[in-house]
């Protein structure tokens, strides 16, 4: 069936219309079938399908700067119903959409607009704002006082009814909620056999006209408050009734139509949907963690405490996420914890350092290979993204990765489809992507360094990780479980004990490593121990070479001062600490950039790697 749409943007309105099963509407010169002015926006916004019954769905395109909203909620990455003739919010522009009626204009009814503001709640734009307004209200609020009354006001702006009452349950207990024109408060005799009739059926009940209705009429409490006219039902989210939403007439000869009833139940709906959104949250982030990973989930740290919501709560989501922080900071223990807390734990998780893999590798690993495909490939290799099917791929320090295998990757986000070096085949994979960087992405995207479009992919959730300095509460409980590390892996029968005075330094150091440099000087420090207590003196702390972060621009003076003053006895003392100084230049001009700092230097980011390690400016 063709499909009109009505589309406002800063080019004006206009009128457009399709006949395919499906089209894309999407940003100027993207392609797409209906091309929106989007400012920042190029590629594929919005698709929009018709099912085999004729009914519109669309889907959004993951990864947008901005969300698509409609009557209904945000539209998501997956097809949904689409009420004809509703208005999508698409960032700065509108677009309405309605199937074209294929019947000829002879069957045509006129109708006189008047007609439309006979009933309360017309005409349809009133009662169609109201119900935008409670959808747009209900989205930012984040408890039942809150939710409820906002219900129950566009109940009362949008129908003919006099007063709305909501029950909800709550384990035992049950909380109810009274209004009644304009905006009244106050509690209300209720038609309790109603409701129950509701509670005991979980249907609809409407009594258009009580005095008419054979069984309602005899109720005593219809006849006691002269209720003219009522509707129940009940408010079901997440596979059970959460309550129910009645409401009623109380004005001689007022009635309750079967338009009222729809108002009433599409209220109904969009309440259940914020309650059951609630609810579900709630048992995501009160949910107890428990597995080999979850320990990073314990903190005291106000600094740690959204990031330990957000890993419960995007767990359960296939989405992409991005974790980033410094390096150290624990990002592939929270990647392993967000596998670990989804539905795909019992698939495999692939860790891949995209830093250490050399270039020309890097192709081979992710994707895999033919046999013979190249010089060396003796026999066929599954890549890693094969290895993950079922299970979710770690992508750590995504931001070193070359731009061409950018656009590779960024065609596995879209399709989740791969193709081995030397073959022609496509490979479709299951897999859930998590990456991780600490470089500043959207520097190195207005740079060029950095694909634009796979940023805004790998973004569709994100979560930053504090640095230990900034969670200084959490390093007592970190070291006693290194400490309990270190004693199973060299065999003691007891975990050595942390002196007072070696807990307190090790609160205070900078910690430029962040955890991982806290679990190698703990575990260093039960080795030199002997199994007995720790000691500050175990800690060699005090022997640490103290530099300045390798990125700073200003890290070379120093170093030239200090390699003058110590005057290296031999030559090849003095170039080596040539070559270390060319070496903090390179990496400094290239903000840390691997594959960038080693084209400066000259030779393979391999080799640019290991040089870094061996000069003790980069952790191995």
């Amino acid at each position: 069936m063709p499909v009109c749409l009505e589309v406002t943007d800063r080019a004006g309105t206009r009128e457009l219309e399709h006949d395919n099963h499906s089209f894309w509407i999407g940003g100027p010169r993207s392609g797409c079938e209906v091309e929106l002015d989007l400012p920042g926006v190029f590629g594929r916004v919005l698709e929009v399908a018709c099912d085999e019954r004729g009914r519109l769905r669309v889907r959004a395109e993951p990864g947008l700067p901005f969300p698509i909203r409609c009557a209904t909620g945000t539209i998501g990455a997956r097809f949904e119903n689409f009420l004809d003739g509703d208005v999508l919010n698409v960032g700065p522009a509108l677009v309405k959409l309605r199937h074209r009626a294929e019947i000829g204009t002879e069957s045509l009814v006129a109708l006189d607009p008047a007609a439309l503001t006979q009933s309360p709640g017309s005409p349809v734009g009133a009662w169609y704002r109201t119900f935008m307004e409670m959808a747009d209200h209900l989205e930012g609020l984040k408890s039942h006082d809150q939710m409820v009354p906002a219900a129950l006001a566009a109940i009362l702006r949008a129908t003919g009814a006099d007063r709305v009452h909501v029950e909800l349950d709550d384990d035992d207990d049950a909380h109810s909620w009274f209004m009644s024109r304009p905006e009244d408060k106050k509690p209300f005799r209720i038609s309790r056999s109603l409701i129950e009739q509701v509670r005991n059926s979980g249907h609809v009940v409407h009594v258009p006209v009580a005095a008419k209705d054979p069984v309602a009429r005899t109720f005593h409490s219809v006849r006691s408050e002269g209720i003219s006219a009522a509707v129940a039902l009940p408010i079901q989210a997440l596979g059970k009734t959460l309550g129910v939403i009645y409401a009623d007439c109380t004005r001689d000869g007022a009635v309750l139509s079967a338009e009222d009833l729809q108002r009433v139940a599409f209220c109904a709906r969009i309440l259940a949907t914020a309650l059951g959104n609630r609810v579900l949250v709630r048992s995501l982030l009160d949910r107890p963690a428990s597995g080999a990973g979850h320990w990073a989930l314990e903190t005291r740290s106000p600094a740690c405490a959204e990031v330990v919501q957000r890993v419960k709560l995007y767990a359960p989501a296939d989405y992409t996420v991005l974790l980033r922080g410094e390096t150290g900071s624990g990002k592939e223990v929270i990647a392993r914890t967000l596998h670990e807390l989804s539905r795909r734990s019992k698939g495999p998780f692939v860790p891949v350092n995209c830093a250490a893999i050399p270039e020309q590798l890097m192709e081979s690993v992710l994707f895999g290979h033919d046999k013979g495909a190249f010089t060396g490939a003796m026999q066929a290799r599954r890549g890693h993204f094969e290895e993950a099917h079922g299970g979710t791929i770690f992508l750590d320090e995504i931001g070193d990765m070359a731009l061409e295998l950018q656009a590779k990757i960024l065609r596995v986000l879209q399709d989740r489809i791969v193709v081995p070096i030397g073959s022609r085949r496509q490979v479709r994979v299951d897999v859930r992507i998590v990456a991780a960087t600490h470089q500043d992405l959207e520097r190195m995207a207005r740079e060029g360094r950095f694909r634009e479009d796979l940023y805004y992919r790998l973004r569709e959730l994100e979560i930053t990780l504090p640095a230990l300095r900034e969670r200084r509460e959490d390093i007592p409980a970190l070291a006693a479980r290194f400490l309990a590390e270190a004693a199973e892996e060299l065999g003691y029968a007891e975990i050595p004990a942390l002196a007072a005075d070696a807990e307190a330094r090790l609160c205070s150091e900078p910690w430029r490593g962040n955890i991982r440099e806290l679990r190698h000087v703990v575990k260093g420090a039960v080795l030199r121990a002997g199994g007995g207590t720790i000691q500050v003196s175990h800690l060699d702390l005090d022997r640490r070479i103290e530099r300045v972060p390798a990125a700073a621009p200003a890290v070379a003076a120093p170093v030239v001062a200090a390699v003058a003053a110590s005057e290296p006895a031999t030559w090849k003392e003095r170039l080596e600490a040539q070559e270390k100084e060319a070496l903090q230049r390179t990496f400094a001009e290239a903000s840390g950039n691997l594959t960038r700092a080693a084209e400066l230097f000259g030779v393979p980011r391999t080799t640019y790697r290991e040089k870094l390690v061996r000069h003790g400016l980069l952790e191995g």
